[in-house]
């Protein structure tokens, strides 16, 4: 997870790894949210445009 933050996020790796882990519960689940959220458009955007080609 702490590489997902870093690609998408720009935080560094020692930012999320040193985060009480509590706090990381909570990224990860906004991280997740994001990512369904994401997934969610982008069937969105391929129905729209007429799926797979």
């Amino acid at each position: 997870m702490d590489y997902l933050h870093y690609r998408f996020k720009n935080w560094k790796p020692f930012e999320y790894m040193s985060l009480p882990e509590g706090q990381k519960r909570i990224a990860r689940a906004y991280m997740r949210q994001e990512l369904r959220d994401k997934e969610e458009r982008n069937k969105e955007i391929e129905k729209a445009f007429g799926g797979g080609g």
